[in-house]
């Protein structure tokens, strides 16, 4: 025996501490439904590990805690005990005969795992299980359903099954640790392959630095030296060299005076040119006057000769146009005769109709009178008449009277005649509404027949429009990650601008080592302005140019005063910060632009000045000034060069391409590395990036908004769709109750039809009834018809005189309605006269109107000629006379011979000029001669001045010092040539990183040494590899081997229990090519069946299929116990019984815990326990009899 029992305290519904033990042999576990025995399979499930709660029946793990009743509290806390026999030393490593596995869970959710009550992991617990053949994953535990799942599951999924029976499922274990180490090795190799990746690439610009390190090294000692040498040659060589431009000057100076005087004899001469030439102006501008005062009296008369030509072309017109206006008034005064005919015609054929009206009037007044008399005449016969018919009238009501009754009875059947029609014309009304009412019924049904017809173009249709409002959506979130992605390379790129700053890349050793510690030093920083890149800035086209000419004054450190750079020059010394360069504002001169600076402003290709185009705080003036005053920037170095030979040696020339000669006439120039200097564009890319940063985050925000509507365009599609939907579903709807209303109304036709049939009937007999009625009343009737002829006679004849005098009186309102109109007509010819006559005198006046213009215009005509006869004789007295035109000639040609003689002085003093002009270049080249001598001489001390500065800054080295680097065999023609070529190498190298020796050592030392660590990580990675493949290999051989032998097992017990057919298990390789990874596929053929596929078994032959296979699996490793949850509830009475029957064979073997509803197997049974509720909601044990199952527990115990 190995499970002895199990202890279940506060575990779902076993409320109370319950134990169960086992017998060898097979154990029932039986009780009526919802009792709770399959709870005693989950509390074993459960301590073997299982972690799911959904596999526990519940939706956390806590609901395997007992939740309490309507009488019970729930518990804090459950614990199920598994105790197993070791006496066999079953689980090898514990040395003790009984052990005790626990699982504890509280409320909370803390856990507790126990091994002989001694606390351990949950691993312990299960690897321990593992290694004699049990466990949750495999066929240990088999649940309600569990055979239909394993029988419906993946073959991928139904491996586990057969891995635990294999016994691999130990391997798997340590598979997966070794996997999972082996994935780890990976990540740590990844990670040590990633950062050697990275010292890598930092290790070859850094092996580069280091060797443009020691070239700068190199190259800078070789020109201490040259520089020391030189300014020995230059100290030792001034006083020759100031005495040699001295004597220059005095040359220069004697040729100067001997000038001047020249200048001074023509200056005389020129000035009495200018009186003969002022002299020859007074008598050409006596002349002018002359001859303007007869040019303007000439141009005043032949302006006024032009006025009156025009005033004369004016009465002209005025005069035409006065002959237009009298033809048109006379055409108009015969068009006004001919209207005056016609009104005064109007008015006398109006006044003739009033004539004939008036007298048609008066004879209808006449008859009128007539017509009155008469009918005056037919009333009173008419009241006459009316006597004769009364009396008649009073014979003949005792007749009527007697026919009443007749009356009364045929009235009545009239009304029933009446009252049936009425429902049969109703009837009908509702059968015409109904048929009405059936048409647009059917026609609404074909409507939306025709509409939902019409769901699948319009559906498509907005899925269309969706998909479309979706792939602008993903390209517009394509585009947002694309901004996002450049929001971030641009951060990047700013963060390495920022840093470039912060760090001072690209500046020496120990600038950036003093900038740094002003960062952590108050009293440095108070001291420290900045360094020159800090305080002027430029457009980027002048950067090149604006950094060649500060040079290396670009690495230089400002300060306020000369104190304040001395303390921090202190501060160097203390900490062996090594040397920097300081520029105290108080203390620096000034280097102002010279006239030639300014007058070079306007050559060919001259930018601007140096100092100009850089900007900064007015408080660096002296900075500015000192270090690119009287600087000059040219845009190529071949204006530049024709600029220094127009000014030489006046002012330094810098070209936008960073070329430059200096005022020694030197020459530096050539290629420029890509991206080499930026110390005063970084602070641009700073700003640009921002920029760039600004403008992306912009198109996000907008990309975002576009995103959201794109969003909500997308929900009112998904809305309209779903709208569309519902508007589909209730089209279908309705189609679905008019088509019911269509049947109501055609069965309501129906009935209407039946109802009109039955009411025709009824009318026919109410007819017939009438017919009989009236036969009687004629009867009745005829001594009433003598009466009534006389009646009718005397009526007749007061109908033909009430004709008459109705024929009379018509008569009188036609005669009465003619003469109304004749008056009518008679006030309308009254107004056309009116209107005809005030027509013709209107006319009339607008005739003498005419006749008196025409008459005016013909008076101003005369008028009109007359003036231009007297402006004809003003214009013949305007013109000049033949003396006056003679004497303008005359002053004209003095005017001509005046301007020659001009024409001649004015030669001459531009002769004079000339000559001075010559005089002046001269004085001036003189004066640029003195000026370049002095400048040599200045500069002499000067440069003498600068080379003695660098040399005490650059390497603290005096005269007297200098003396020990003296080379006898310095050549000094070469010295400067050289100098600048070693200038230019070091330049050219770029910003030099002074520790990149140390550091490439450094960082070269920590390569090798990650080198080694990747090395032992990869060959940790082999021997794992190695040991997984080792571990594969004997994995799936011992799977293969028990594969196999289940399967022969699994043919052998199908015909058994099936009584014949054939069956197998088949690896699948369908979704994995790995062995170990292979799915199981079940194969099985009934007898009398084709063989096929498990799925399409029945419920009954599926279940007795993966009985077969546990069997199958128990023949190959017999377990220590098995726990089945009603496994055969699917199988008939017969199979129950084989079931049974192999159940009791293989209990020799294995301890059998059945959970069961069946009589079969629990005949088999060698122990039985019930599970009652006997409180409800808590389960109980209790030990029974076979017969006393039903008893104790219920009916529905056994199935």
């Amino acid at each position: 025996m190995n499970f002895k029992k199990v202890e279940l305290n506060g575990f779902k519904s076993f409320a109370d501490k319950t134990e169960i033990k086992f017998d060898n042999g097979v154990t029932c576990i039986v009780g009526p439904n919802g009792c709770g025995k399959s709870n005693v399979a989950d509390a074993i499930r459960w301590v073997f590990g299982e972690q799911s709660a959904k596999t526990m029946r519940g939706s956390n793990m806590q609901d395997v805690i007992f939740g309490g009743t309507q009488q019970r509290k729930s518990q804090s806390f459950c614990e199920v005990t598994l105790t197993f026999d070791n006496s066999t030393h079953m689980f090898a490593d514990l040395d003790y005969d009984e052990v005790a596995m626990t699982r504890r869970l509280f409320r909370s959710g803390e856990s507790e795992y126990l091994i002989n009550k001694q606390n351990c992991r949950m691993k312990d617990i299960v690897d321990r299980l593992h290694a004699v053949g049990l466990g949750k994953e495999g066929y240990s535990i088999i649940g309600q359903g569990k055979i239909e799942q394993i029988m419906n599951a993946k073959p991928e999924d139904r491996r586990s099954i057969f891995e635990e029976a294999t016994g691999i499922i130990v391997f798997k274990a340590r598979k997966q640790d070794i996997e999972r180490r082996l994935a780890n090795s990976y990540t740590n190799l990844n990670i040590f392959l990633q950062r050697i990746g990275e010292v890598e690439h930092m290790l070859a610009p850094l092996a580069r630095q280091a060797e443009k390190t020691k070239k700068y090294n190199e190259l800078y000692d070789q020109l201490k030296n040259s520089e020391i040498n030189l300014y020995i040659y230059k100290h030792d060589n001034a006083e020759s060299a100031r005495e040699s431009i001295n004597a220059v000057l005095s040359r220069i100076r004697r040729e100067v005076e001997e000038n001047r005087a020249e200048s001074e004899r023509l200056n005389g001469k020129y000035e009495e040119e200018r009186r003969l030439l002022s002299e020859s102006d007074v008598r050409l501008q006596q002349l002018n006057e002359q001859i303007l005062k007869y040019t303007v009296d000439l141009e005043k008369k032949e302006g006024d000769v032009k006025v009156i030509r025009e005033r004369i072309g004016f009465f002209k017109e005025q005069s035409a146009e006065g002959e237009r206006s009298i033809e048109a008034g006379n055409a108009r005064l015969a068009e006004i005769g001919g209207e005056i005919s016609a009104a005064e015609k109007s008015a006398s054929e109006a006044d003739k109709k009033i004539e004939d009206s008036a007298r048609e009037s008066e004879t209808l007044a006449e008859e009128i009178s007539e017509y009155n008399k008469k009918l005056s005449e037919f009333e009173e016969l008419n009241d006459k008449t009316q006597q004769d018919v009364i009396s008649t009238i009073e014979n003949l009501s005792e007749i009527r009277q007697s026919i009443g009754n007749l009356s009364a009875k045929k009235e009545a059947v009239e009304e029933r005649i009446a009252e049936i029609v009425s429902e049969a014309e109703n009837t009908k009304a509702e059968l015409a509404e109904g048929r009405k009412s059936l048409a647009e019924t059917q026609e609404w049904y074909e409507e939306l027949v025709a509409y939902v017809s019409r769901e699948k173009e319009m559906k498509s249709a907005k899925e269309e429009e969706l998909i479309s409002i979706n792939e602008e959506a993903d390209r517009v979130s394509e585009a947002l990650f694309n901004a996002n992605a450049r929001v971030s390379a641009l951060e990047d790129r700013m963060r390495f601008y920022q840093g470039v700053k912060e760090d001072f890349e690209g500046y020496k050793f120990s600038v950036k080592k003093l900038m740094s510690d002003s960062r952590r030093n108050p009293d440095l920083s108070r001291r420290i302005k900045g360094v020159i890149a800090d305080i002027v800035k430029c457009d980027e086209k002048y950067e090149v140019a604006i950094e060649t000419a500060f040079g290396g004054a670009m690495q230089n450190i400002v300060t306020a005063t000369s104190d304040d750079a001395r303390w921090l020059i202190e501060y160097l010394k203390r900490t062996k910060g090594g040397s920097v360069t300081f520029l105290p504002v108080a203390s620096l001169k000034p280097h102002y632009e010279t006239d030639y600076t300014r007058r070079a402003l306007k050559e060919k290709g001259a930018v601007g000045l140096a100092n100009e185009l850089v900007r900064y705080d007015k408080y660096y003036d002296n900075v500015v000034y000192n270090l690119i005053g009287n600087t000059l920037i040219a845009d190529n170095i071949g204006n530049a060069n024709e600029i220094s030979k127009k000014y030489p040696h006046a002012f330094r020339i810098v070209t936008l391409d960073g070329d430059v000669i200096s005022t020694s006439g030197s020459m530096t120039g050539g290629s420029r590395r890509e991206g080499s200097g930026g110390l005063l564009a970084n602070e641009r890319k700073i700003e640009e990036t921002a920029a760039s940063v600004a403008a992306a985050r912009k198109e996000i925000e907008k990309l975002t908004a576009s995103r959201a509507a794109l969003e909500e365009k997308k929900r009112k599609s998904a809305e309209e769709t779903e709208t569309l939907r519902e508007s589909f579903q209730e089209a279908r709807a309705k189609i679905a109750a008019l088509d019911e209303k269509k049947t109501s109304l055609a069965a309501k036709i129906e009935e209407s039809e039946k109802r009109l049939k039955t009411q025709e009937g009824a009318l026919a007999i109410l007819y017939e009834k009438r017919e009989g009625i009236d036969t009687a009343f004629s009867t009745s009737s005829e001594g009433e018809e003598k009466f009534a002829r006389m009646k009718s006679d005397a009526q007749g004849e007061s109908d033909r005189r009430k004709e008459e005098y109705e024929k009379l009186k018509s008569e009188l309102g036609e005669r009465n309605m003619r003469r109304n109109v004749l008056q009518v007509y008679i006030a309308q010819y009254r107004a056309a006269a009116e209107n005809g006559r005030e027509t013709a005198a209107r006319l009339m006046r607008e005739k003498e109107e005419l006749e008196n213009k025409i008459a005016e215009t013909r008076e101003n005509i005369r008028n009109i000629a007359a003036t231009i006869e007297d402006l004809e004789d003003m214009a013949e007295k305007a013109a000049l006379s033949p003396e006056q035109r003679a004497e303008l000639t005359a002053l004209r040609d003095k005017k001509e011979e005046a301007l020659r003689e001009k024409d001649r002085l004015n030669a001459d003093l531009e002769n004079i000029l000339s000559k001075n002009r010559s005089l002046s270049e001269r004085a001036e080249a003189l004066s640029e001669q003195r000026h370049r001598q002095e400048i040599e001489l200045t500069k002499i001390d000067s440069e003498l001045e600068n080379l003695q500065a660098r040399i005490e800054e650059e390497y603290q080295e005096t005269y007297e010092t200098c003396l020990a680097y003296k080379d006898e065999n310095f050549d000094p023609k070469e010295g400067q040539p050289l100098v600048n070529r070693l200038k230019r190498e070091i330049s050219s190298l770029g910003a030099i990183n002074h520790n990149a020796l140390e550091e490439y050592e450094a960082l070269q030392a920590q390569y090798e040494e990650m080198a080694a660590q990747r090395d032992d990580v990869q060959k940790g990675i082999d021997d794992t590899s190695a040991a997984l493949e080792d571990l594969k290999r004997e994995m799936q051989k011992q799977f293969d081997e028990g594969f196999n032998q289940i399967n022969e097992n699994f043919k052998k017990l199908f015909r058994e229990l099936f009584g014949g057919g054939r069956a197998e298990l088949q690896m699948d390789y369908t979704e994995t090519e790995d062995p170990l990874n292979a799915g199981v596929e079940i194969v099985a053929c009934p007898p009398g069946k084709k063989l096929t596929k498990i799925s399409l078994l029945s419920g009954g032959e599926r279940a007795l299929t993966a009985i077969a296979i546990l069997f199958a699996i128990l023949m190959l490793r017999p377990m220590p116990f098995c726990v089945l949850d009603e496994i055969e509830a699917a199988l008939d009475e017969a199979n129950v019984d084989k079931f049974a029957q192999f159940l009791k064979k293989f209990a020799k073997e294995t301890q059998f815990i059945v959970i069961t509803h069946r009589k079969p197997t629990m005949e088999k049974a060698d122990s039985l326990f019930g599970v009652t509720m006997e409180e409800k909601g808590v389960s109980k044990i209790v030990s029974v009899k076979l017969s006393e199952v039903e008893s104790k527990l219920g009916g529905d115990t056994v199935a």
